[in-house]
């Protein structure tokens, strides 16, 4: 199962443009980055996932969407979140997108 909405993903392009989409993309792709680089179980809140939730559906990253949207929950209970299955589906997510769109630059 594909961890990208190519819809969602063709949709957004459309709307931007094929000339900016990948700028853009970048963008998204950046500040998720920096979010998770650091985050931690113990440090991470409800609202870090909501953020990356949100960045991640505007991306069509549908599993991405649904790690956040657990880890979130679990935030609100007082419970740890699953950070590295958030991470994990953050990378699945990139290696797709790139393997379909070339010139997209990751981070390494």
């Amino acid at each position: 199962m594909s961890s990208v909405d190519w819809n969602r993903l063709h949709e957004l392009q459309a709307d931007i443009g094929k000339e900016d989409f990948l700028d853009v993309a970048m963008v998204f792709v950046a500040e998720l980055e920096e979010t998770l680089s650091g985050m931690t179980a113990e440090a991470a809140t409800a609202d870090d996932f909501h953020f990356l939730r949100g960045s991640a559906a505007n991306l069509g990253f549908t599993a991405l969407v649904e790690a956040c949207s657990q880890a979130e929950a679990r935030t609100k209970t007082g419970a740890l979140p699953d950070v590295d299955a958030v991470k994990s589906a953050f990378g699945q997510a990139l290696t797709e997108m790139s393997a379909q769109m070339p010139g997209l630059t990751i981070a390494a």
